[in-house]
């Protein structure tokens, strides 16, 4: 009788045991499961704000294209004009304008808050396809956010003769912000006849030719560096967006 009840209170206490067991491999298993759950969750919202940020840097892109292909056309009249020494049918003041805006260039400014939110937290882990982390990485690493040391250094003459020849009154008449209400238009600071005799001796300041030449190039850089990028980044777009297809996230 004794041996007959320890082996129901033995067996009774190994059932006890596995059901145990079981639970906590239930409770592991959906614990796994859950968190599975909420790291693709992460990954796909990591993963929307990547399209969201590359979307906005393609139109900021073409932004910069547009306006370096403007600067080149400038640069290549002002070029032909020095070497006839002749206005044709130009007004002297337009060719002041597009003189003194060939140089000036507004740097690129990438949408990075993804990806450096990616990298600063150590959540980069989560983007769960290599291949596609490798594109993610490459990507914001290669970025050319130093490139515009070479355009000032190219730019640094033309800007000094620009300073030099042009009255400080319609540089400031260009540059100034709109809040400053009390400053006058470029047309308003400066006349024609004004305009003419700054263009006279823009032909006649030493090395000019090579300064407006120098700048110019440096826009047809400019123009080749960003569609480069544009292309780049459409294509991690579109495999961002094949990723989120094929993986369901």
């Amino acid at each position: 009788m004794e041996k007959s009840k320890t082996g129901r209170y033995f067996k009774y206490a190994i059932g006890e045991i596995m059901l145990v067991v079981i639970g906590i491999l239930i409770a592991l298993s959906i614990n796994n499961w859950n968190q599975k759950r909420l790291s693709k969750k992460m990954e796909h919202n990591y993963v929307n704000r990547l399209i969201k940020d590359l979307a906005s840097d393609t139109l900021m892109i073409s932004s910069q294209i547009e306006s370096s292909r403007g600067l080149f056309e400038y640069g290549m009249l002002i070029d032909s004009l020095i070497y006839t020494r002749n206005l044709y049918t130009n007004e002297a003041l337009d060719v002041i304008f597009k003189a003194q805006a060939i140089g000036r260039m507004w740097m690129p400014r990438y949408n990075t808050n993804a990806y450096a939110d990616l990298i600063n937290t150590g959540n980069f882990s989560l983007i769960s396809d290599q291949l596609i982390a490798d594109n993610i990485r490459g990507y914001y690493t290669n970025l050319p956010y130093s490139w515009n040391d070479t355009f000032d250094k190219r730019n640094e003459e033309l800007l000094r003769v620009m300073i030099e020849l042009i009255p400080l009154k319609y540089h400031v008449s260009i540059l100034a912000p709109e809040r400053m209400s009390n400053i006058e238009s470029p047309e308003k600071v400066l006349n024609e006849l004004e305009a003419k005799e700054i263009f006279k001796n823009l032909m006649d300041y030493p090395k000019i030719e090579f300064y407006i030449k120098n700048v110019t190039r440096g826009h047809v850089f400019h123009i080749n560096l960003m569609e480069n990028i544009k292309k780049e980044t459409i294509e991690l777009i579109n495999d961002l967006q094949a990723y989120k297809h094929d993986s369901v996230l």
